[in-house]
């Protein structure tokens, strides 16, 4: 009786350990859980990316302008990395400080190698030494999937 328990115990063991592995394997490469690792790629670059284009300070502006140029795609990018010495002139001549934290942020659509995300930040700005001014500013981003990554192709003031 013992030995028939043992070997019953045994199937059922085995049976249950082959369900739970398909079951894991399953979900793990299903379509659910592909869209939301690109979903929270998405989310995490266009958060970055958006805080990245909101910060700069003219004592040292050029790693600021580099990170805008690695940040983006597309025509953005291109003109940031095209216009890269007035973008650094734009910054020093206005003595431009610029701090960005984001406030939050939401992937608003998710269609193959294009997503668009809304996101909220808070802007300390101040230019020619002046005092720092606050801001909250709404953004609309569309991102777009590159072999680096995703990266913002656009971005808007929200209304």
């Amino acid at each position: 009786m013992t030995t028939r328990f043992f070997g019953v115990s045994a199937v059922v063991a085995v049976f249950a350990a082959g369900w739970f592995g398909w079951s894991w394997w399953q979900t793990a490469h299903d379509d659910f859980s592909t869209r939301a690792r690109d979903r929270d790629a998405v989310l995490a670059a266009g958060s970055d990316g958006l805080v990245a284009l909101n910060t700069i300070d003219y004592r040292d502006a050029g790693p600021s302008v580099d990170r805008w140029i690695q940040v983006t795609t597309g025509e953005l990018g291109t003109t940031f990395s095209g216009d890269r010495q007035s973008q650094l002139d734009r910054a020093t001549g206005s003595k431009a400080e610029a701090s960005a934290t984001l406030d939050e942020a939401a992937v608003t659509d998710l269609n193959g190698d294009t997503a668009h995300v809304i996101a909220v930040l808070d802007v300390r700005l101040s230019t020619n030494g002046g005092a720092p001014a606050s801001s909250r500013t709404r953004l609309n981003a569309e991102l777009t999937r590159t072999p680096q990554g995703w990266k913002i192709d656009s971005v808007q003031a929200a209304s």
